[in-house]
């Protein structure tokens, strides 16, 4: 494999790039698995489509016309989806020419924030610039790895058309109104290329982010000290809408290397696997994986070296985001989802071009709502009829090992629409007005410009108490 140039970016279009201090949890193991693409089920014919090919030319999915006739055509518009926003135009992947959540509002935030840990809270993204110390997932060379979000062009347009930078628009908004067809939300996870290290299957870029210091008894980010580092695409999530399903398609892919998946019914002691990988060492117990050294007097920073202690074990809990033992859900179902993302996997990496560094990456999963046109207000997806398993249809237990390393397990958070809902969200503090329950809550970005738009001043600078 050929390495990617590497390239560099305008800091403004890094301006979203967030660290997540979120602990990344690590479930089952399994053996030894030869690549995270095994499949423990027979392959379904979900097969690429012969025009997304080459990789250069793949057209945009047809969100307007999108039909529910099958499970794979969800996992198809998300392939199609990854490969389009991953083509190079201007010199760079399509993604990284969209707007951050912050450039809507004119802020100009810090080059890279941390954000604290997943909560079962509204405020389960946490990235109203409070640093804090929860969840920082560490790589093996002990530096924390950082985050970006993007919406593209269609979710900026209806920002802009409706007003909702405005908080009082927001407040006063039809809650039954949903996002346009087409719009989208992205996050990106990047861990920091070392001095040295291979890099050759990733894609890479440059950019510049804050530096981390100990202040108060926490590890925080210093404002003023910031370093240019190359960055590498561990972890990727895309949020769209398509015709009949407001709620969002949820994807996400990660890079082949980053961890190994967790066995049926392991134990404390079951070594998850006896090769090394990107977030995780070989030989290492199920116990050990996804350890969140939150509030935990064993998280240390070395200022001078910017390097984190304890590393993190991380591993995948679910291959393709579906547990087997899972009695609400029919395993027939469950058995074409998970064979039809391997499936696909399968054919589009076997017909990109053997110097494209996207080959590189795979489909973990995706999960959408069972019916069409079911998103509402004051929706609790934990709860509510479409909240539970039998109404979600997908990837049911769908998690990134680099973004929700630490709740893969949790009930309340182990997949994307336990946090993507529709309900009221309080805000981070009491000066702050809450954001009334609506469709539009289903994007965590939404959420953030709603409680950003009110701690910026109005003059598009983000004062000290709001970082």
């Amino acid at each position: 494999m050929s390495c990617l140039k590497v390239l560099p970016t305008n800091l403004s279009k890094f301006i979203s790039v967030i660290v997540l201090l979120s602990l990344f949890g690590c479930s089952t193991s399994t053996s030894t698995p030869p690549s995270p693409l095994a499949s423990t089920v027979s392959e379904q014919d979900c097969t690429a489509k012969k025009d997304w090919f080459p990789h250069s030319q793949t057209p945009r999915p047809d969100d307007k016309n999108f039909q529910s006739t099958s499970n794979c055509v969800f996992h198809q518009w998300s392939w199609q989806m990854f490969l389009w926003l991953t083509q190079t135009v201007d010199g760079e992947p399509r993604f990284l020419s969209f707007q951050s959540p912050y450039s809507l509002l004119g802020i100009n935030s810090p080059k890279m924030m941390p954000r604290t840990s997943k909560s079962a809270t509204p405020q389960t993204f946490n990235e109203y610039l409070q640093a804090g110390t929860d969840g920082i997932l560490i790589d093996h060379q002990g530096r924390s790895v950082y985050y970006s979000q993007y919406v593209n062009p269609t979710f900026a347009d209806f920002i802009s058309k409706y007003n909702l930078t405005d908080p009082e628009t927001v407040q006063n908004f039809n809650p039954t109104t949903p996002f346009d067809i087409s719009s989208m939300e992205l996050k990106a996870s990047w861990k920091i290329v070392a001095k040295g290290e291979d890099s050759s299957d990733f894609f890479t870029m440059q950019t510049s982010i804050n530096r981390l210091v100990n202040k108060g008894g926490k590890i925080v980010i210093d404002q003023n000290s910031s370093e240019v580092v190359t960055v590498a695409l561990v972890g990727f999530h895309i949020g769209g809408v398509v015709n009949g399903h407001p709620e969002m398609i949820w994807a996400t892919f990660e890079q082949k290397s980053n961890a190994p998946n967790v066995a049926q019914n392991p134990t404390p002691d079951t070594i998850v696997s006896d090769k090394d990988w990107l977030f995780y060492t070989a030989g290492t117990r199920y116990a050990d994986c996804n350890v969140n050294p939150a509030d935990s007097p064993l998280l240390k920073l070395d200022e001078k070296n910017q390097t984190l202690t304890p590393i993190t074990q991380a591993c995948r809990q679910y291959e393709f985001g579906n547990n087997p033992d899972n009695p609400a859900v029919k395993k027939a179902s469950m058995q074409t989802n998970d064979s039809n993302i391997a499936s696909l996997n399968k054919d589009v990496l076997a017909a990109l071009a053997a110097d494209d560094v996207w080959r590189n990456y795979h489909e973990v999963g995706a999960i959408w709502f069972l019916n069409t046109n079911q998103l509402k207000p004051g929706l609790s997806l934990a709860t509510d009829g479409i909240g539970t398993e039998h109404e979600l249809t997908g990837s049911l237990k769908l998690s990134n090992s680099t973004v929700e390393t630490f709740t893969q397990t949790q009930s309340t958070m182990n997949n994307c629409f336990r946090c993507h809902n529709t309900l009221q969200r309080f805000p981070p503090k009491i000066t702050l007005d809450p954001l009334p329950a609506l469709n539009l809550n289903i994007s965590h970005a939404f959420v953030n410009i709603y409680f950003w738009s009110q701690t910026s001043g109005g003059d598009g600078e983000l004062t000290k108490d709001d970082q």
